[in-house]
């Protein structure tokens, strides 16, 4: 299992109000940060990319075209 000295060195840190909102809002920023960053690598262009056969937006604008 990990080291819980930080974790616990954090939780028994003494703080005021805004220095609790402060580390909030960095862990907050840290999570959303890292989420983004893997959501936008697993989305790279030129990535796989499955055609859309059927559906909303799988053919032009009011409906679909017959070729002849």
């Amino acid at each position: 299992m990990r080291d819980q000295k930080p974790l616990q060195k954090l939780f028994s840190k003494s703080m005021n109000r805004r220095e609790f909102l402060a580390h909030l809002g960095a862990g907050l920023l840290t999570i959303v940060g890292v989420s983004g960053l893997i959501n936008s690598l697993v989305n790279l262009p030129g990535g796989r990319s499955t055609p859309r056969s059927s559906g909303y937006g799988s053919s032009g604008y009011g409906g679909k075209t017959a070729k002849q």
